[in-house]
């Protein structure tokens, strides 16, 4: 294991001071000793009971909050503004799914008297999670993000794997779960908080008989990783993996002249914002041809107003540059990106225009560039979309710009439902409402599995199992 790392300073450009150590090995020794007793405890505890838990870690994170912010800004980059509308989402999600626990059925009864006999059906926690801190969202899918929250609510206890380049963040976050539980005297197994820069704990958990299940946002090279890793466990367990997703734009024949120019303004603030370092990020935008020059000049317009931001760490950017030079070498496409300078980790935007046979000819143009960065073209027929989306993979999103959403064209409304978790009418993808009706995953690789939502009150259910009790009389 190593002996100590740092995390990244983005916005100086330059590594921390402070020196983090890894979790020791001796620790799984400990874990294992706790982990079933404390099971047990947080499993049998009513709906009420995890709902307080819940309401006093958001109360810890509010009391914290300073702290919070300040090692959040420091380890990300990101703004305040941005930390503020992460926080007030990890807050509404504690609090969402502790008032939602209370209200949901947990259990249904059929009384067959034909049969003599009656139906218990139960909904359980599936057993201990291991989750993965996110690099993107250090608050909003990390320490206590949609992952751990859900899993907590179900009565899942947690470990928790802090993501190397906000290991501050997240244990600022930890201390306040640690402390609720401290105060209402529940077992501290209950939510396990490991520290690694390499892949020992996530590998090591991901293997162990006492994991349940597995919850990550992330990349599809890590996504992959853990669902091989659970799948070759003597019992394999379920990996949600949340992968990212190019999240196509469709702007329809049909769509009035006069508001193109303000669908590629928010489109533009869409591939940009936080250095477009979001797996909802549009990448791949297809303009009828119809439209597609107007588009073009107000989308290169709005772009050049955009002003470009540290991206999160040093690896994130290394990625995005090498994805944008093997996307440039593609023969004869047209290049636009922004004329800012190269300062630090930038994340300077790019778009690549080709002639829609490429798109269908180059794979490279249909893989994600996670960063600022997006692919445009024209077509002129629903046919060549068809084409098109049968070479895609599951998407997170899909967006349609269009007059009259109730006509859009039979073809397309298969087409989407076919690729795509969740379909924006008229607007952009980024902007993920927590919301009961809200779905947030997408047939693979955009996540590991399109029936369950990493996003809302349905993102429980993963984290869940059915037994029925059956009694005869």
């Amino acid at each position: 294991m190593s002996k100590g790392f740092r995390t990244f300073q983005a916005a100086l450009n330059t590594w921390d001071t402070q020196l983090y150590f890894p979790t020791p090995p001796s620790f799984l020794k400990d874990w294992e000793a706790r982990i079933m007793p404390a099971q047990a405890q947080f499993g049998s505890m009513s709906p009420a009971q995890r709902a307080e838990l819940l309401f006093l870690i958001s109360n810890n994170l509010i009391a914290d909050q300073t702290l919070i912010q300040a090692l959040y800004i420091k380890e990300s980059g990101l703004s305040a503004a941005r930390f503020e509308a992460e926080f007030k989402r990890l807050t509404q999600t504690i609090l969402l799914f502790a008032e939602h626990i209370q209200k949901m059925p947990w259990e249904k009864q059929s009384e067959l008297t034909q049969d003599a006999k009656t139906l218990l059906k139960k909904r359980l926690p599936i057993g201990p999670v291991l989750v993965l801190g996110s690099s993107n969202f250090p608050l909003a899918y990390s320490t206590m993000g949609g992952d751990a929250v859900a899993a907590l609510a179900a009565g899942c206890c947690v470990v928790l794997k802090a993501h190397p380049m906000h290991v501050g963040t997240s244990k600022a976050v930890a201390n306040c779960v640690e402390r609720a539980l401290a105060t209402l005297a529940l077992p501290s197994a209950i939510f396990s908080h490991v520290i690694d820069n390499t892949h020992y704990w996530a590998s090591t958990f991901a293997q162990h008989p006492r994991i349940q299940a597995i919850g990550f946002t992330g990349s599809i090279k890590g996504g992959r990783a853990l669902m091989d890793l659970a799948a070759q466990r003597p019992a394999p367990i379920p990996v949600f993996a949340e992968m990212g997703s190019l999240n196509p734009v469709l702007l329809l024949e049909d769509y009035p002249e006069a508001s193109v120019a303000v669908a590629a303004q928010q489109l533009a603030s869409s591939i940009c914002t936080d250095a477009g370092q979001f797996c909802t990020k549009p990448g791949l935008i297809l303009v009828h041809e119809s439209h597609f020059e107007h588009f073009k000049k107000a989308l290169l317009s709005a772009l050049g107003q955009q002003t470009a931001v540290p991206m999160l760490h040093p690896d994130i950017y290394q990625k995005f540059e090498a994805r944008k030079r093997q996307v440039f070498q593609v023969k004869g496409i047209v290049q636009h990106q922004t004329t800012q300078q190269a300062s630090g980790l930038l994340g300077r935007w790019a778009l690549v225009q080709p002639d829609f046979a490429q798109l269908l000819q180059e794979a490279t143009l249909l893989e994600e560039v996670f960063g600022p960065f997006a692919v445009l073209s024209f077509f002129s027929k629903t046919k060549q979309l068809a084409d098109l989306f049968d070479l895609l993979g599951g998407q997170l999103t899909c967006s349609v710009f269009c007059a009259s959403p109730p006509k859009i064209a039979l073809a397309i409304q298969q087409m989407l439902h076919l690729k795509a978790g969740r379909i924006i009418v008229n607007g952009v993808p980024t902007g993920v409402s927590i919301d009961h009706a809200m779905h947030h995953g997408g047939p693979y690789p955009a996540s590991s599995d399109a029936r369950f939502s990493a996003v809302g009150t349905d993102s429980i259910l993963r984290f869940t199992k059915e037994v029925c009790w059956q009694f005869q009389h």
